[in-house]
């Protein structure tokens, strides 16, 4: 392997992941792209995850394995980050698996392109069902439209896992520890420093969405951490980014609607420690929720809903969770 050929760090957290694992780490280190480091943050795993790292890094010299207490998957990553050697980084679910030349195509088109992000198709794997989701042509973006394409969060959308980022865009950034949609939290902030994404059609990544995942707990601490990520998000971008600003609001807005589903599938003390921040959500979302349907590919339980978060009352929790449980009825999963 030439020497100026680019390395590649791949960040793997892991956590109760044992049946999913071995599938997931196999489709990194058989890579048609050798030069990687692959580095495996187990993050205080219960289960025999730990034990599968270090028996991947006795087998393949690229491995790294770091053993932490349970942090979550922000504290692991940022752990990852912490180690990493490579000119590029890219970042692996440990449930998830990718195809054998993901990393292949997204380095030779972040080079073709000269583009500080790459970013692939995806294939997300429900119980019963795949789509395929990304760009149908290969679309070279500069910072603004890219930008926008990242705040629709529809073909381009705020996971970390289906893109090659260039190291440096990661100086001074690190993901939010103690808090779930991190992702939301960061991805702006990259994308800000990248003078050029290049987003491509062909589908690399594969997406497992199992039920225990982060985004089929409805919790209402799980599901506030979406809006407060959405929320920081639009605190520190409309001023500087003001052509943005009502999809910033519209996407805030947007994160309500889950809270508003789940609210009564939680438990009566979850609901009181809460119910400031619902109404603090229902007053931003009375003033913000018609951009949302302006800017938002909502269908008509979504659109119901969403009319519905101005209204931090009983009557409207409960019409949510209706349409909540309709909407999982006929689709297998959650607004």
């Amino acid at each position: 392997m030439s020497e100026r050929e680019p390395k590649i760090s791949v960040i793997v957290p892991v956590y109760k992941v044992e049946a999913y694992l071995r599938k997931c780490l196999d489709s990194i280190v058989n890579q048609t792209y050798r030069n990687l480091q692959i580095i495996l943050v187990d993050d205080g795993s219960p289960d025999d995850c730990g034990k599968i790292c270090d028996e991947y890094a006795t087998e393949d010299n690229r491995v790294e394995v770091v053993h932490q207490e349970n942090g979550g998957l922000s504290a692991a990553r940022n752990a990852g980050l912490a180690l990493v050697t490579g000119d590029y980084i890219g970042f692996v679910d440990s449930d998830d698996w990718i195809e054998p030349d993901m990393y292949e195509y997204l380095l030779e088109n972040a080079l073709k392109y000269q583009a500080d992000i790459a970013v692939c198709g995806r294939v997300e794997r429900y119980v019963d069902k795949e789509v395929v989701r990304g760009f149908s042509e290969i679309e070279v973006l500069a910072r603004e439209p890219a930008l926008k394409y990242l705040l629709q969060n529809d073909l381009l959308q705020n996971y970390a896992w289906d893109k090659l980022y260039k190291r440096e865009l990661f100086q001074d950034i690190c993901f939010p520890s103690g808090k779930t949609f991190e992702d939301v939290a960061v991805m702006h902030k990259l994308f800000i420093k990248a003078e050029r994404v290049v987003c491509l059609p062909e589908a690399k990544y594969n997406y497992l969405l199992r039920f225990n995942s982060i985004l089929d707990n409805i919790s209402l601490s799980n599901r506030i951490n979406y809006y407060l990520a959405s929320k920081e998000r639009y605190d520190e971008m409309a001023a500087d980014w003001p052509q943005f600003a009502d999809l910033l609001s519209a996407q805030c807005a947007l994160s309500a609607i889950s809270l508003w589903g789940v609210y009564y599938a939680n438990p009566v003390g979850e609901r009181q420690f809460f119910k400031e921040q619902m109404n603090e959500i229902a007053d931003f979302c009375r003033v913000h929720y018609r951009k949302a349907l302006q800017y938002m590919n909502l269908g008509i339980t979504g659109r119901a809903v969403l009319r519905l978060t101005p209204y931090a009352k009983w009557w409207s929790f409960r019409l949510a969770g209706l349409f909540s449980r309709l909407y999982k009825l006929k689709h297998g999963r959650r607004l």
